[in-house]
């Protein structure tokens, strides 16, 4: 900022007046050359501070006035060692009047303001007045600008000075050309690749298609399984049974349907510790109506927990023998307490459909109890085991036929075993008299109560704390969530009591095979037809004295289409012991 202070001011006439007084001095100066080094800057004088006066202006020039004549300077010899330094310019018909430099206030940064040309007086030449170069005050800080980064680069030359230079694009070599061999063999082997994994893709989306949706927690729910009823099948895949394959001819006969009186459950695999007896005075499961104040705040979902979960169990099987290895258990699930005297219900498919297992019961408490299987059913997947223990906490159990789509309940069970024991989990009732596919002869209570692998045979409860159905199944097809399937109640109470008497469900038939399914899938593969294929026949059962023979397919019962167990089951449920069916089968033109 400027500083307008009355020392500061400038005053034009003041330069006039200077230039009339030194135009006779300018004339008696000698002519000599101008010194090489510049004059000493003089210091402005201190003038009092005069009021402000118009400048002067006269009416028109004076005849009289003349300029001066410009003064002749002569150029003094040059020295040898100066030769080649440029000489300052003269500049001819000039004057140079010294300019009074201003000095800058202390801490004030220098700036320097262009001069306005001067404008003659009317009539008078034009005079130009050199200006000398500013010199610089000594001890005078200069301001200092921030310069610009140095880009540094590596120049392309190997010369490190040499600046100035135009980078080249680098020169790549050309690769040599792919022979056409490779580029064939290239092609051939990602024509196969893409091949193969779109072989794979339908594949996939072909089992997924046919596959059923619905399966035990276990994945061990599905009717193929080994045991069941009067028929035990194995999976198909995997297996070391071979589909025989080549022309079949279709053979029709006619059998008489034997009762079921246990002999199925029988088997060579066996384990002698876990083959538990029948109770013939063992009583029936009774049915509870809702309690009277069923509207009272009371009735919590903590408070039906605390009704049943010390009645619930972990079941752990065991290969062999019961033991300390987590690496000898081959399979768990959950129990619940049916009896103060030992009596547990879980799952069917918890323990393999068989008594080949070693059985051990985990209480609430931690306490361990080893378990014999009493009796199970295939069809309606419920089993019965006994362990010796007393003063047991049973559960209560409700009437199914009572519950509705809306009711609140709550499922118990061990997902993953033993380590998550008890674990409870909350839903409401979906739908009832739910059909599946698997076990066409249960209707099913569907719940949106997570259940887990691990919750098989655990109890599903309503808020009163009252058990009206056993876990069994869950859907695990994909974009399916929370659909668990429970059996309920009343065909629960209907089961056990013969299972606990007699080991088995009495009124059943059988027809006394063993073999294994042949879904349309591998039938396809396989080119043999699709059906259940037999590989053992039980001297005592209904094929025992017909014309049907091992690795014959069944393929039609009683004028069903047979695909599956659970269709040779179905036609079973409609029938009585002694009853005369048709049976169809395929036989394989190799069989001996």
């Amino acid at each position: 900022m400027e500083d307008f202070t009355p020392e500061k001011l400038y005053h034009p006439e003041d330069e006039y007046e200077a230039l009339d007084g030194m135009t006779e001095q300018l004339r008696s100066i000698p002519h000599a050359a101008p010194s090489q080094e510049p004059a000493e800057p003089s210091q402005p004088e201190q003038r009092p501070a005069q009021p402000y006066e118009p400048p002067y202006m006269p009416q028109q020039a004076s005849p009289e006035y003349a300029p001066p004549e410009p003064p002749v300077y002569s150029r003094p010899p040059v020295p040898p060692e100066q030769a080649a330094a440029p000489q300052p310019t003269a500049y001819p018909q000039q004057q140079v009047y010294p300019q009074p430099v201003q000095q800058p206030y202390p801490g004030q940064v220098q700036q320097a303001y262009q001069q306005p040309p001067q404008q003659p007086y009317p009539g008078q030449p034009q005079q130009v007045y050199p200006q000398p170069p500013q010199q610089p005050y000594l001890n005078q800080p200069q301001p200092t600008y921030p310069q610009p980064p140095v880009q540094h680069q590596t120049p392309l030359s190997p010369n490190p000075y040499v600046n100035n230079y135009q980078q080249q694009p680098r020169q790549t070599q050309p690769k040599p050309p792919t022979p056409t061999g490779t580029k064939v063999f290239i092609i051939v082997l990602c024509a196969l690749l893409a091949a193969m994994v779109i072989g794979f893709v339908a594949y996939i989306v072909s089992k997924n298609n046919q596959s059923n949706a619905f399966n035990s927690n276990n994945n061990s729910f599905s009717i193929d399984n080994k045991g069941g009823s009067d028929i035990s099948g194995s999976n198909p895949f995997g297996s070391d049974n071979r589909i025989p394959s080549g022309s079949y001819t279709e053979v029709s006969e006619e059998i008489s349907l034997k009762a079921d009186n246990g002999e199925t459950q029988k088997r060579d695999d066996d384990n002698k510790d876990s083959v538990g007896t029948p109770d013939k005075n063992a009583k029936d499961i009774v049915l509870n109506s809702l309690p009277k104040d069923q509207n009272d705040e009371k009735y919590t979902t903590q408070s039906a927990y605390d009704a049943v979960s010390d009645s619930v169990v972990t079941v752990v099987c065991y290969k062999d023998k019961i033991t300390d290895k987590t690496t000898d258990i081959v399979a768990q699930g959950t129990g619940t307490i049916i009896t103060a005297d030992g009596y547990i219900i879980t799952n069917a498919h918890v323990i393999g459909n068989s008594r080949m297992y070693a059985i051990n019961i985990v209480l609430n408490n931690s306490d361990k109890y080893p378990a014999k299987v009493i009796g199970y059913d295939t069809w309606s997947d419920l089993a019965v085991l006994k362990i010796d223990a007393k003063d047991l906490k049973p559960v209560t159990f409700g009437d199914s036929s009572l519950i509705k789509i809306g009711d609140d309940v709550i499922a118990i069970g061990s997902p993953g075993g033993e380590k998550f024991q008890n674990s409870l989990t909350k839903g409401i009732v979906s739908a009832v008299d739910r059909e599946l596919t698997v076990n066409k002869y249960v209707r099913y209570i569907q719940s949106d109560a997570a259940i887990s692998p691990g919750s098989s045979g655990g109890p599903l409860c309503n808020i009163y704390g009252q058990v009206i159905g056993i876990t069994t199944a869950k859907t695990v097809a994909q974009n399916y969530e929370n659909m668990s399937f429970s059996i309920p109640s009343a065909t629960v109470a209907n089961i056990v009591g013969d299972l606990m008497r007699n080991g088995y469900v009495q009124g059943r038939t059988r027809i006394g095979i063993t073999g294994m399914e042949v879904s349309a899938e591998e039938a396809y593969y396989n080119n043999v037809p699709a059906g259940v294929i037999i590989q053992d026949i039980d001297k005592e059962g209904s094929l025992a004295d017909s014309g049907i023979r091992s690795g014959d397919i069944i393929t039609e019962l009683d004028g069903k289409a047979i695909t599956s167990f659970q269709d040779i089951y179905d036609v079973l449920a409609d029938h009585k012991p002694d009853d005369k069916v048709t049976i169809k089968v395929q036989r394989p033109s190799n069989s001996k």
